[in-house]
Parts: structure tokens; sequence; C-alpha cells
């Protein structure tokens, strides 16, 4: 028996559901309507164009239409219609483009009140001159010439624009020959001998000489640089480490000599004498030069940076010099961003050392950080990954206050729209204007709209990676996991492998030219696409995730099989080509895998390799696996690579194996 509701309550409902009903009707007209304008803007037809632009003011990307309009207009536009629409959005993506071309047709037109009054921080050094002058003409001078000094101390010469404004400094008395000077000091840090070379007109007899023997060095730092007969000055040593720099690029083996001889000759000051021991100690290491682990000694700890660090971590790991790399990780690093690096390869020098009880203790303080180096650290332990999740807190209140910024709502609608580009612009430039805290809630937004690339931007803008939901998504899961299993891949390989190449943007393309989520190159996919025996294959399907994945995992898989299972050996491969990774075998004996990797030539495929294995235990995690230990996924390396030796150390095993 049908059971019959009565009137009111059916009438209730459809009041309840009315409203959304007519929000959904209103935005596809809305959304036709913007279509329409932008064809009839395309098409000239401005009547037709203002009659339907005039019924979308309340629609989220009506500022597109009315920067479409005034951009290619700007020239005969009227100020005021400018002035209204940057004040109206300023947070628009476009906006500071727009007005810049503003700024500079009111420069040409000599406006300068309107400049002076419409002017925001600009980059450009021209508009930054032209509103000098719009201070200048506008008798807005407080503090005027203080920044026009500061505008003219650049290592890069400046337009023309800024001459007017520069005559007033060079009349002035801040204008002296130690304010040239620091110019020409900042010009030939850049390179800039024709910049200092202008200079120097500026300068008395007492600087004039060196500006010309800054120069001659820079131009033949070997010659200049051999005996010298320049007084033990400031400005003396000054040139002698430019000249030292330049000539380390050059002829290292020179550098060493002539910096040999010039500290017997000058009393270079600690901070000039660390610079270039850093400066030559790197170089020499760089070119295996035979001095190098001596030049590397010379640095102070203190002084330590990342380069002097990983050169003296691969020269000590080429020469299997366990004891060297224990001192040299001795102590306390000066970089805080190279301290669990630091210290898990002390641990690994104690450990080859036979001080195993004292490694223990530095891997087991590491251990609890999820990072490459802490996972590292509890496989020596053999113990489980810190993972260490913390989801953001969901607070409803907040997404909505997010959601209802207009460059948000703009970023949806361009998202809804198919404008994928722009919509990312648009999100990208409104994580400029929040807080910390804003990118976190607007990070849980974009994870909870299926967002994950802006998501994920979101929370490296915010410096935020405690989430590991939000941060390592899963979308494309059936897509994955089909072609994992098809071949017999480690789906949280794929996964980190994706994470890392297009942070799941479908439609990337690269500076390269390397295209969609596996970011396949052009030659690869058509490559693979013909022993695949796709038919009718355009690269431009690439940007497809049903191409794009089935097309990389088949090209991972080739890596992996020509490597024998070794992931790291693949991974390295995907990066850089199998040709290169051919190359960085070891030519006898086997190699640890940790040792391996940072021997890695290339800083960027060392640090892809990193990321990947790092990001592969997280998505273990993500997907519910038992996470696979990193010395599982990272083989011993072997000359040939013919044989797989599953194990973390050619020599024995971990300091643990609970």
């Amino acid at each position: 028996m049908l059971r019959r509701f009565p009137s009111a309550v059916l009438i209730g409902i459809f009041i309840l559901i009315l409203p959304a009903m007519a929000s959904a009707v209103s935005i596809e007209i809305q959304r036709k309507q913007y279509q329409e304008a932008k064809k009839a803007l395309r098409k000239g037809d401005l009547v037709y164009f203002d009659k339907i632009s005039n019924t979308l003011k309340d629609y989220s990307l009506y500022p597109y239409l009315r920067y479409n309009y005034l951009q290619p207009r700007l020239s005969r536009a009227n100020n005021s219609e400018v002035s209204e629409f940057l004040t109206q959005y300023g947070d628009f993506p476009l906006a500071n483009s727009l007005r810049t071309q503003w700024l500079k047709k009111l420069a040409r037109s000599a406006q300068w009140q309107t400049y002076y009054e419409n002017y925001t921080m600009q980059s450009e050094p021209v508009l930054r001159c032209n509103h000098l002058i719009s201070r200048m003409k506008t008798n807005n001078h407080t503090l005027l010439l203080e920044d026009i000094r500061t505008m003219w101390l650049s290592g890069s010469s400046l337009p023309p624009d800024c001459d007017p404004v520069f005559k007033l400094l060079y009349q002035s008395d801040l204008f002296t020959n130690d304010l040239v000077w620091q110019r020409i000091q900042l010009a030939m840090q850049n390179n800039n001998t024709g910049l200092a070379t202008y200079l120097s007109k500026y300068l008395n007899s007492d600087y004039k000489p060196w500006a010309s023997n800054w120069i001659a060095i820079h131009n033949n730092p070997d010659k200049l640089t051999h005996n010298p007969k320049f007084e033990d000055t400031a400005i003396a040593r000054e040139i002698l480490i430019h000249g030292i720099r330049r000539l380390a690029r050059q002829n290292i083996n020179r550098a060493i000599e002539r910096w040999d001889n010039l500290q017997t000759q000058y009393d270079f000051i600690p901070g000039e004498r660390e610079e270039i021991d850093r400066v030559i100690a790197v170089r020499a290491a760089s070119v295996r030069h035979p001095r190098a682990d001596e030049l590397l000694d010379r640095v102070d700890t203190f002084n330590v940076n990342d380069d002097v660090f990983h050169w003296r971590l691969v020269t000590a790991l080429e020469n299997n010099d366990w004891g060297k790399l224990h001192k040299w990780t001795d102590g306390v690093p000066s970089h805080e961003d190279l301290k669990l690096r630091w210290f898990y390869w002390h641990a690994r020098a104690l450990e080859q050392t036979g001080d195993n009880e004292k490694a223990k203790r530095i891997y087991t303080s590491i251990a609890n950080n999820r990072d490459y180096y802490g996972f590292l650290a509890s496989d020596r332990l053999g113990i489980d990954y810190s993972m260490e999740h913390k989801p953001l807190p969901d607070v409803p209140e907040e997404k909505e206050k997010i959601k209802n910024l207009p460059g948000i709502q703009r970023a949806d609608e361009l998202r809804a729209t198919g404008e994928r580009q722009q919509a990312r612009r648009e999100w990208n430039h409104a994580l400029q204007l929040m807080t910390s805290y804003q990118k976190e809630v607007a990070a849980r937004l974009a994870a909870d709209w299926g967002w994950h690339d802006v998501a994920i931007v979101s929370l490296g803008s915010a410096h935020s990676y405690d989430d590991l939901e939000v941060r390592f998504p899963i979308p494309y899961q059936s897509l994955i996991d089909e072609n994992a299993n098809k071949r017999q891949l480690d789906r949280g390989w794929i996964y980190a492998l994706v994470r890392a190449e297009s942070a799941f943007i479908e439609d990337i393309k690269s500076s390269a030219g390397a295209l969609g989520l596996m970011q396949v190159m052009p030659a690869t996919g058509r490559e693979i696409a013909k022993r695949m025996g796709l038919k009718n294959f355009q690269v431009s399907q690439l940007l497809e995730a049903g191409k794009n994945v089935p097309i990389g995992s088949t090209y991972l898989r080739q890596m992996l099989d020509k490597y024998n299972g070794s992931m790291i050996l693949a991974t390295a491969a995907y990066n850089a080509g199998p040709q290169r990774v051919n190359a960085w075998l070891p030519k006898s004996d086997c190699l640890d895998p940790d040792v391996w990797v940072e021997r890695i030539p290339f800083d960027e495929t060392r640090t892809y390799v990193r990321r990947i294995m790092f990001f592969a235990s997280i998505y273990d995690w993500r997907l519910h696996k038992a996470v696979m230990p990193l010395h599982q996924r990272m083989a011993t390396i072997t000359p040939s690579s013919a044989t797989l030796v599953a194990s973390l150390s050619c020599e024995g095993p971990a300091v643990s194996q609970n």
C-alpha cells in the first residue's frame, strides 16, 4: 500500500530544496553568460559585451571580464576607470600587471600626480625610478635623496629613466667616493665590469687605480694574483680574494698555489680567509684534486656549510676513509639543516670504526625524525619508522571564511569551468595574503575539494608538514593500482614518484618538456607507446592520466628490469637517464646503497632519489600496507648490478637486528 505524504510536508521539502536548485541554475546561467561575454569581447562587439557583463557583477569571475576589457584599451582608458578597478580588485592576480602597464602610460604622458597617488611597491627599476621622479615633480621630497641613493646602489646597470633623479644625487653631499666605491663593489660582485668601468670616472685619484686593478684582476686572475705589489689594505685583500675566486673556477692548481703564497704576504682576517678556504676546498674536491682532503681539512667546523659538508662526505666515502669521516662529523653542525645528515653519517663512521654502542645512541637520537635519514637510522636499529601524523584541525567556520575570500571563490570557479592553470594562479596569489594558520585551513579546504596539488602547495607555504593525509594524498587509486599490479611494481613507489614529479597535477608541463602525472618526456612517450601497441598515439595524450600512468609505469618497469630489481638505480635512471646511471656504477666491489646515493654527482638526482625512497615509505603507511624498510628498497649496488644483494651493508648487518 502506497503511503501518501501530507501536502504540507511536500511543500516544506520543496521550500527547503528550492534555494539550492535556484542557486545551481543561477550559476550555470552565469557561466554561460560569462562565456558569451568573453566571445563578444573577442569579436569586438562592445555593445553586447556591456549588456551581458553588467548582469554579471556579482559573479566571481567578473574581474576577468573587466581586466580583459581594460588591458588592451589602456592607452585610451579613463584614469578613474583604471583606478577604480585596481581599488576594487586589489587582490586580483592580474591587478599588478595592469597597474604596471598603467604606470608606464602615466610616466610617458608625464601625469606625475596620478602616478604618485597610484604607485605601489614595484620590483621593476623603471617603475621605481619613475616613482622617485613623481615625488620630485609633486614636491614630495621627504627622504627623497636617501631613497634615490638606495636606488642608485645597485650591482646592475639602471635604465636611463633614472637619470633625472640621479642628477639630484650627483649634486648632493650624499654623493661621495665611498658611495661610488660601494656600488663598484656591488658591480664586481655581480661580475659587471662594464658598470664598474663606467663608475670609476666618478672616483678621485686615490680610488681610481684600485678600480682599474680590480677590473684587471677580474679579466686575468692568473697573472695578477702572482706576486702582487699591493699594500696590505682591506681594498687590496678584497680585490685579491675576488681574483682567487675567479682563478679557482679556471685553474684550481694555480688557485691553490696563489692562495698559499698570498697568505704569507697579506694578513687576511678570519672572515676573508674562511671564505676562500671554502671556495678552494669545494672546487678541489669537485675535480678530485690530490690535495682535496687536506684543503677540506682546513675549513673550521663552525664554517662548514652545505657544500663543504657534501664534499667532505663524498671525499671520505670515495676514499673509504671512515676515520676521516668520523673526524669531519665530530661535534655539532653550524647549520640546522645539516643536522640529521651530519649525525647519521657520524654514526655510520662510528659503526665502521668499531664504536657500535655510541653509533647506536646517535641512531636512536635521530630515529624519531620523519625524514630519509631518520628512516635510515631506524633501519640500522631494526625499529619501526616514526610517522608522527598530526591531522590539521577541521574547523568548519574557519574553512567557510577561507572559502568566502574573493580569490578562493575565483579559484574554485575557474577550476569548475576547466581553467585549471589560472585557477592555480588564483589560489597561489591568495596564499600570499594569508597567515600560516589560514594557509593550513586553506590546505584542509582544498583537500576536502579533492584539489590535492594546491593543498600540498598550501601546506608547504605554511611550513606545515605533519598532516600526512593532506601532504600525501592518494588520488587515481584504481588507475595506479591497476598499473602497479599489471607491471608488478611497488604501489608506494609509484605513488611516491607521481607525488614528487607532478604533485598529482594531471596536465602539468615542465620547462624541460616532461608531461603529465609521471612527467614523461615526449620521445620516451612515443617509444613506450609504440612498444605497448597504442594506436594513433599523440604526445598530447600524456596530459591524460589514463595514458600517462600506463606509459610512465611501463618505462619505470623497464628501468627496474634493466637494473635487476634495484629501485634506487631505477629511480635515479628515471630522473637522470640510464646512461648517466651506468657511468655512476662502481668500477669494482660493491657499495652500500646509502653510500651510493650520497655519491650521485647531480644535486637534483641525489635529492630526487632520497625523496622518492622517503615518500615511498610514507605511501606504504597511507595505503595501510606494512611499511617496507628502506633497506628492502635500497639494495646493495654491485659493479654491473647483475646480482641483487638485498642487504643494507656489504660488510655486515645493521647495528641491531631486533
